[in-house]
């Protein structure tokens, strides 16, 4: 039987018949038993789709019927891949859970998306769901990994349920329940991150997932692929993939479309070493990651001989030459692209082999703006760093800032024109997969020079920008500045929530993303603020905060930021100071840096994130200038509950939680210990 491949269960078992036996599909550091392991282990296509469809034939063993909801609370692991696909074989609804919620917000999402079954990755979570059965429709809990002591009632194991799968094993019965999915059924339930109010939940169908994949994925990356068996790309995903940003780039693109090896590592604290043993091809992350670098690279030169840095700053001037050019659209001259392969030769090179990232193709970044400096350093040191634009309700997609081969109607291209593309991914894709640079020696920059200039008209990226409209989206800007769109990979509406959906669109069917942004004359977009979260100060000045909360980050020693004032005479700020840098200049200073409350409360420290503010404020407005800020003793955490998945504030949590300290900065009683005097400007 040959599956439909309109659905993304239809093409997952096409997919992985096309893939073959022994091509590796799935990694983590698991045992055979799903138990956490020391080491990477991998599992085939086939391997995926076999227990995919035990899982399946035990789900309906259980009684689970088409069209309930299933919920998925798990980190990114090779099994919530597994789940998933076999919630999709029973034409079951899937759930996505973010591993971190509390148990309240646990207990509202399985009680709102009326889930009958859960999927648990450790028994603490299963237990956590558990406490979620008295309200809701909740009744069958399955864990991921092994359960230690009694068993509850209703409880059951991965492993069982596959048994009891096989047991029952019917094909027949599987391959007609697969081929009963329509690409307008709804396959997911996504609920958004919060950071405004109550999660909703956003409705996704096979056809919105479908079109997202396409519009993300280069076709001529994949013909290339097709050509070369033995390019296929590894994705380090870190990402959870209950985040539709994670699920999309890495498991839809990465995964099911190009055919990729998914390597989960879902411990942010593991990355520097996992990128070390595994050496990936491909990382979708978020800004944050990209800034860690940016600033991990920069402290590191800033601590080498004077020859060091002068060397490094040399072959920057080369990257960001470069990098300039290709913004622009323009030719690099022949010097120009020398110097730059020197660059890459002396110092690049090196950089991304010491941190794991020689065999980098490319580097992706959504879920929030990334800076144009730290775009524009990424890219010098010559890994294809690529920046989208998309939301929970659009199937994570609506702008792409492209990689350069990407986009290129091969049809109506010369002989020539063709020769130059497959050079250039020879260069950047093929190459660069087996650790060898683009630019790692003159002739292989001449060539790609070559290709370039061929094709540069219709290579121009634009650091700073999310890119222009992918295939089949159009976008507008309404006379508020809010970003307007109509496209395939809209969502259906939030389940449950009619009136909710209707003010989600306008009456002649435009989506209202909630964003604020502007086209520049190229066409490419660039997001500057949330709607809900713009400040109109009681004097009538609208504030955009995030663009400040950024300046305040780019800052040595401020890491986070959460910028208040909405209705307020002026505006305040709660900073968290990056305590890794704080630490080493309270040790440089003599100052007792073990108690984190104590460091911040410190004039010296004070004195020192005064200093910080002080710059931002000078390039802002008056009525855009931070009066007074708090230091916080603990960073935001997704743990905590303040931040999204993909590191957004929760502003509304931020603000109940520190209500006090925010209170305390707009009171007579003026600044606390840890509170800055005002700063005179």
């Amino acid at each position: 039987m040959k599956f439909r491949t309109d659905t993304l269960c239809g093409y997952f078992h096409e997919r992985a018949r096309e893939m073959g036996e022994e091509q590796p599909f799935l990694m983590g550091r698991f045992d055979e038993n799903g138990d956490p392991a020391a080491n990477f282990r991998t599992l085939t296509w086939k391997d995926a789709r076999r227990q995919c469809l035990e899982l399946a034939s035990g789900l309906l063993a259980l009684g689970v019927k088409r069209g309930e909801k299933i919920a998925i609370f798990s980190e990114s692991r090779p099994r919530w891949v597994i789940a998933d696909q076999a919630v999709q074989v029973v034409g079951g609804v899937g759930v996505p859970l973010y591993p971190t919620l509390s148990q309240d917000e646990l207990s509202y999402m399985i009680g709102h998306s009326e889930a009958r079954v859960a999927f648990c990755s450790t028994m603490d979570k299963a237990g956590m769901a558990l406490a979620s059965k008295e309200g809701t429709g909740l009744e069958i809990v399955i864990t991921m990994e092994s359960w230690k002591g009694e068993r509850r009632e209703g409880v059951y194991h991965f492993n069982e349920v596959m048994e009891m799968g096989r047991k029952a094993f019917d094909p027949d019965v599987l391959e007609k329940s697969i081929g009963q999915a329509g690409p307008e059924d709804v396959v997911s339930i996504i609920y958004t991150s919060g950071t405004t109010g109550r999660p909703k939940g956003a409705m996704l169908t096979h056809a919105n997932f479908m079109a997202a994949m396409e519009q993300f994925t280069d076709p001529t990356l994949i013909r290339r692929q097709a050509e070369d068996r033995d390019l296929h790309l590894l994705f380090l995903v870190h990402l959870p993939i209950c985040h539709v940003y994670g699920r999309t780039c890495d498991y839809h693109v990465g995964g099911l479309k190009q055919g990729g090896i998914l390597a989960f590592e879902p411990d942010f604290s593991r990355i520097p070493e996992t990128l070390l043993e595994l050496r990936p091809n491909v990382i979708i992350s978020i800004p944050r990651f990209f800034e860690k670098v940016y600033d991990q690279i920069t402290f590191i030169i800033s601590r080498q001989p004077r020859p060091v840095q002068k060397m490094f700053a040399w072959a920057m001037r080369q990257g960001e030459k470069f990098t300039d050019a290709m913004a622009r659209g323009e030719r690099l001259g022949m010097l120009d692209l020398f110097l730059f392969s020197q660059a890459n030769v002396l110092v690049f090179n090196r950089l991304r082999k010491e941190a794991g990232m020689d065999r980098l193709v490319m580097a992706g970044s959504g879920g929030g703006k990334l800076g144009k400096d730290v775009c524009t350093f990424i890219r010098s040191l010559g890994i294809q760093l690529t920046e989208g634009y998309g939301l929970t309700e659009t199937a994570a997609v609506l702008n792409f800032n492209a990689p350069e081969f990407r986009g290129i109607d091969r049809e109506n291209l010369t002989w020539f024109q063709k020769k130059m593309i497959d050079w250039t991914h020879d260069c950047m894709v093929r190459g660069q997969a087996q650790g060898k640079s683009p630019h790692s020696n003159p002739l292989r920059a001449l060539k790609l020079s070559v290709a370039y200039n061929t094709l540069a008209y219709r290579l121009q990226i634009k650091p700073g920008t999310v890119g222009k409209p992918v295939l089949r989206t159009q976008e507008k800007i309404a006379e508020d500045g809010e970003i307007l769109a109509k496209g395939p990979q809209i969502f259906k509406g939030y389940w449950k929530m009619p009136q909710e959906t209707r003010d989600t669109f306008t009456h002649d069917g435009w989506y209202l993303t909630g964003d604020i942004g502007r086209f520049d004359r190229d066409g490419f977009l660039e997001i500057t603020d949330r709607k809900k979260e713009l400040f109109v100060t009681s004097g009538g000045k609208n504030v955009a905060p995030h663009p400040i909360e950024l300046l305040l980050t780019g800052r040595p020693y401020i890491d986070q930021a959460c910028l208040t004032g909405d209705g307020e005479k002026y505006l305040t700020c709660l900073i968290v100071p990056d305590f890794q840098e704080l630490n080493r200049y309270a040790k440089k200073m003599g100052i007792p840096s073990e108690d984190p409350s104590a460091l911040v409360s410190r004039g010296e420290i004070r004195a020192l994130i005064q200093e910080q503010v002080n710059e931002v404020n000078s390039q802002l407005a008056r009525y855009e200038q931070i009066k007074y800020f708090t230091i916080l003793p603990k960073p935001f955490s997704v743990e905590g509950g303040e931040l999204t998945p993909t590191l957004k504030l929760k502003r509304r949590v931020i603000k109940e939680r520190y209500r006090e300290e925010i209170r305390g900065m707009y009171t007579a009683q003026g600044p606390g210990p840890n509170r800055s005097e005002r700063t005179g400007s």
